[in-house]
């Protein structure tokens, strides 16, 4: 079984404690996060990441020319925020704002125009097609992915496998409980299924379930209902919300899971604000950004160890192409 890699990163500006943009905008975890932490590790590893770029970003001509003279192995991509690119634009001043939309619940004319200024915007400042996609918070549809194929995608990784995301900016749950662990050309009616003559290929974000080592039951105040814990929890391949310890153990129960297909991919993500204190809700000093990369660091000495080889989003689409 050959064993891949991925790291997708959604690339962001600067953000608060609570997910909203700095004020005034600034792009720090840019020119610094990825410049200066993340690409020079990335080549200790000899990994190739995947950075997903949001049109806040590739609207800030400095943070273009960081990505245009990175040195390294790295592939660019699109993460989209709907309400911050035409049509039907929320934001023209994006400071102190927070991505909040959902790009499958917008009528599927002004998602398909918003993807395609994205990629319009991306061919402009970059240089040439992009070919690799997420949609912000992880809110692809059928629509989404239609779009995506007409207009030469070849890779999303929008979804997360054993999450259905019902919080209350959703108009329904976005479900995908149901959808499979490990890469799958998706059929664009569900997109959680497998269609093998597809075009655009799926990579999951790896999350596995964990059993909880005990079920307990709890009273919610309000309304005095009862309910139960659930028997499992979700486990992200994911620093900060995974030690490098239950990264590892993810990885291993993919590994023993897929032992006897020809394949099996782990894709880890994160934001480029995670490396920086105080950009994000997570890392807020200077400490627990050292801890939090040298988890990675562990973990990607793990991968070392195991000949798990680090490959971009778009080159497990030949991979996978060829050898259907």
């Amino acid at each position: 079984m050959k064993k891949y890699l991925v790291i997708t990163i959604d690339v962001e500006p600067d953000c608060s404690s609570t997910w909203q943009y700095a004020d005034p905008l600034g792009f720090k975890a840019v020119s610094e996060g990825i410049a200066k932490i993340l690409q020079p590790l990335f080549n200790e590893y000899d990994i190739t990441p995947t950075y997903l770029i949001n049109n806040v970003v590739l609207e800030d001509d400095h943070s273009v020319e960081v990505f245009l003279n990175l040195r390294g192995k790295y592939e660019l991509g699109i993460h989209l925020h709907p309400e911050f690119i035409e049509p039907v634009k929320k934001y023209n001043d994006y400071a102190g704002k927070k991505g909040v939309a959902n790009c499958c619940f917008y009528p599927p004319e002004i998602e398909s125009e918003k993807i395609k200024n994205i990629t319009t915007l991306f061919e402009h400042k970059i240089g040439y097609s992009p070919v690799a996609f997420r949609a912000g918070r992880y809110s692809a549809g059928s629509n989404t992915i239609s779009s995506l194929a007409r207009l030469g995608y070849l890779v999303d990784t929008s979804i997360t496998p054993h999450l259905c995301w019902n919080d209350v900016s959703r108009e329904k749950p976005v479900d995908f409980t149901k959808a499979p662990e490990q890469p799958y050309f998706m059929d664009e009616e569900d997109i959680t299924k497998e269609n093998t003559g597809g075009n655009i290929l799926e990579v999951p974000i790896s999350i596995a379930l964990r059993e909880r080592p005990v079920l307990k039951e709890f009273i919610v105040a309000a309304g005095g209902l009862r309910h139960a814990l659930r028997k499992y929890k979700p486990v992200w391949l994911r620093p900060y919300y995974s030690s490098a310890a239950e990264m590892i153990e993810l990885a291993t129960q993919y590994n023993t899971a897929y032992q006897h297909q020809d394949r099996m991919v782990l894709n880890m993500m994160f934001h480029n604000v995670e490396v920086m204190p105080g950009l994000s809700p997570y890392t807020k000093s200077e400490a627990a950004c050292k801890e939090y990369l040298e988890q990675m660091r562990i973990f990607f000495n793990f991968c070392r160890q195991e000949n798990i080889n680090s490959v971009g989003l778009s080159d497990l689409h030949r991979i996978y192409k060829n050898q259907q």
